[in-house]
């Protein structure tokens, strides 16, 4: 078995267990979701009502709280990977003695968590203009009359 083989088999088993793990996890967060609907049921049946902390998911989504988190996300990823290729980058320059190397993949890694900040600056500029949007009139300055529904000025 020449290095080639030897390589390839290595890279086939890693990518087989890494699916196998995934395929574990997926069915066992099912079974775990589907424990929880059927207590859920089981709650509601009973004339019990579920406490927000059983779907902390349906809690947020149903008072509007879940909307904040996607530029989260977008900042935390950008943050590690920033950290990550600047890691690489030093890794590879001092280790590998190859500062183009390190240049190239840390700051590829670094230049990816760039834009996963910036995409997160854009979202939460994005939301804060939403927030500010009235769907009802301002109030009218202090010692001004009121204007009767009817008036047209």
């Amino acid at each position: 078995m020449n290095e080639n083989e030897l390589a390839g088999t290595i890279i086939a088993l890693i990518v087989l267990a890494g699916v196998g793990l995934m395929v574990a996890a997926m069915m066992n967060r099912r079974r775990f979701r589907e424990l929880e609907h059927r207590e859920r049921l089981a709650m509601i049946e009973r004339g019990v009502v579920p406490s927000p902390e059983s779907d902390p998911a349906a809690f947020e989504a149903w008072i509007g709280a879940a909307a904040h988190d996607t530029g989260t996300r977008y900042r935390t990823a950008g943050v590690l990977m920033i950290g990550l290729g600047l890691g690489l980058l030093v890794l590879l320059t001092f280790a590998a003695q190859e500062p183009m190397v390190g240049i190239g993949v840390g700051g590829g890694w670094a230049v990816l968590g760039a834009a996963s900040l910036y995409n997160y600056f854009l979202i939460s500029r994005r939301e804060q203009s939403t927030s500010e949007q009235r769907w009802t009139s301002p109030l009218p300055p202090a010692g001004s009359a009121p204007r009767s529904p009817g008036s047209l000025q």
